[in-house]
């Protein structure tokens, strides 16, 4: 999943996020005389689409799993992440070869009502999960999530290939031999090869059940009027600037204990949450504004409750929110966060792409020259180091490694020295046959934005090579990134599901379009890749991940940069949020608390 501000975000975010400005005036209009159970969060952008096979950002997803039910979800206290039953009756049977997978769904669960329903209620069923799967690989949907699906169920990929050649939609009714609706609640997969980590794909937003009936009778408007069998029903949705959501009445009745295993709850007898019935409040009103600064404004006023993704030099003093933030009853929540930003490189842009020892060493010396420690510096401590793709504490990381292409301006230098670019008479360098060498940055436009590019140029002017700034609305970042037009970005990445494989197919040859932004495409990448995805954790496999790491730092298509913890401002009659992994269910678990347990909140 990927995070689509051309810049750094300080939460676990996501691909083409469109950033809208509203202004004080509306949020004040948004916010004024909340109810106690009404929940106003700010966030650095606003959902494009409801539909959950086109939604391509966390905060898409958040809203997403608001609505749809999925048959499971990531239990947001356990550490290694596990699944949790939701609108699946039990945890799914797996074979011995992890190659089929039998899953039942609960009955009594129903969809809100629509008029394609013809005035009945409408259960959801197996079948809604098999369409809802089915959707991903429709070609005419152009699914970002595609690359999660791609070539794993049996059966379903042929069918997508034959509506492509057709210039069709899916054929729906077709039968897929690796997805068969066993009878109304059972649902049969099999997939191509063994995947021990499929099973946590059907946590994601994205499988959520959807009804085939609605989205036929909506068409095009199906992503701006969504209907789901989930805890809130959407009152308003303005696409890139504002969401309300309403609690379903009809919603089942689930406890705090039921989105988490019995680990969990045995390990935090004391949570705070226990015995609560969710979702928390029963109205949520989300907007964004540009600049943190509006919503820090709006935090203080009271005219907003919680805010993400926030600037945490404004605030804090080492580490701890500041005697000003305290005063004002503000809370300061942070968590380590599976994102990973990092330097992208356009391996199709004629200056900065290509194989040739030339443009290889080129990218590296460029990420030679990025200070890790100045970041971290800047970020008041809440940054932390990465030298490789995957994450600490997720299948895959490798342990003691240390990236090549870490900060080293004297050696950068001397890379470019050796392979021609030498520095012409203004004292920038030129390319190997003399002609002038000018990088592209594509950047956003936002005082964040502005600074993030004075810190690039001051980078950059460590080994005289001379840059200029493509700004863009964030609409168009990720547009333009998926097109392969651009020199070099910084993208924060965030994993979809707790396995190594999810940051690795970043440069997978056949995300290219998608969520290979790099545009990378390299024959042994990909075999190493490719073994990778069948096999079960164990000491091969992590040697093919080792292998995927040193190709991507010896082509240096991308590099990895320092992450930041998931952080959140909230004033301090709000519990939560609680996930340490990507916490998809957080709109449902967000909660009020009252003013003589404050106190006790986190």
């Amino acid at each position: 999943m990927i995070n689509a501000r051309g810049d750094r975000m300080s939460l676990r975010a996501v691909i083409a996020v469109g950033t809208c400005v509203i202004s004080l005036a509306a949020s004040l209009a948004l916010a004024a005389d909340a109810p106690q159970h009404s929940l106003r969060m700010g966030l650095p952008s606003i959902a494009e689409t409801l539909d959950p096979a086109r939604a391509i950002d966390l905060m898409e997803n958040w809203v997403t799993a608001a609505i749809y039910d999925t048959l499971y979800v990531l239990d947001p206290l356990a550490v290694p992440t596990a699944i949790v039953p939701f609108a699946a009756k039990e945890l799914p049977e797996v074979s011995a070869d992890y190659r089929t997978l039998l899953v039942r769904v609960r009955s009594g669960i129903y969809f809100t009502s629509h008029p394609s329903f013809g005035g009945k209620p409408r259960e959801l069923t197996a079948a809604d999960f098999a369409y809802a799967i089915k959707r991903i690989l429709d070609p005419a949907i152009h699914s970002p999530s595609l690359y999660l699906f791609e070539g794993k169920i049996d059966g379903l990929d042929a069918l997508a290939r034959r509506a492509k050649e057709l210039g069709r939609a899916l054929d729906y009714d077709a039968p897929v031999a690796g997805l068969v609706v066993v009878d109304r609640w059972t649902l049969r997969i099999h997939l191509n090869a063994p995947d021990p980590v499929f099973p946590f794909l059907l946590a994601l937003p994205v499988t959520g059940g959807v009804a085939r009936e609605v989205v036929q009778a909506e068409g095009g408007a199906y992503g701006q009027k969504p209907v789901g069998s989930g805890a809130f029903i959407v009152e308003r949705f303005t696409p890139g600037q504002r969401v309300s959501l309403t609690r379903n009445q009809a919603f089942r009745t689930v406890h705090w204990e039921d989105m988490i295993t019995p680990a969990s709850r045995a390990a935090h007898r004391g949570h705070p949450m226990n015995g609560r019935v969710l979702p928390g409040f029963d109205r949520i009103e989300i907007s964004t504004t540009v600049e943190f600064s509006t919503q820090l404004l709006a935090l203080r006023n009271r005219e907003l409750d919680l805010i993400y993704g926030y600037s945490p030099a404004i605030t804090t003093a080492n580490g701890e929110l500041n005697a000003e933030a305290l005063a004002d009853g503000l809370r300061l929540v942070r968590e380590p966060a599976p994102m990973i930003p990092f330097w992208s490189f356009n391996m199709r842009d004629p200056v900065l792409g290509g194989d040739t020892k030339e443009k290889i060493a080129l990218r590296r010396a460029i990420a030679m020259a990025f200070d890790d420690d100045e970041q971290i510096r800047a970020s008041r401590g809440f940054d932390s180091l990465r030298q490789q793709f995957v994450p600490p504490g997720i299948e895959g990381y490798i342990r003691d490694y240390s990236n090549p292409n870490r900060f080293d301006p004297t050696a950068a230098n001397a890379l470019l020295d050796r392979f021609g670019y030498k520095r012409g008479a203004n004292g920038y360098r030129q390319n190997p046959d003399g002609s002038n060498l000018t990088v592209s940055r594509l950047s956003g436009s936002s005082a964040s934005d502005r600074r993030t590019a004075e810190f690039t140029k001051r980078m950059l002017d460590r080994i005289a090579i001379r840059v200029t700034f493509d700004a863009v609305p964030g609409n168009d970042f990720t547009k333009r990134m998926t097109q392969c037009q651009y020199g070099m970005a910084v993208m924060p990445f965030v994993l979809d599901f707790p396995d190594g494989m999810n940051a690795m197919s970043w440069f997978y040859s056949k995300g290219v379009g998608s969520v290979n932004l790099s545009c990378f495409s390299d024959p042994v990448f990909d075999a190493a890749y490719e073994k990778a995805l069948v096999m079960s954790p164990g000491p091969g496999r992590t040697e093919l991940f080792r292998a995927m790491q040193t190709r991507l730092d010896f082509l240096a298509p991308a590099r990895p940069l320092p992450s930041s913890d998931a952080i959140v401002l909230k004033r301090a009659n709000i519990l939560g949020p609680f996930g340490t992994f990507n916490d998809f269910i957080q709109l449902l678990t967000l909660s009020p608390v009252s003013s003589d347990s404050v106190r006790s909140v986190r």
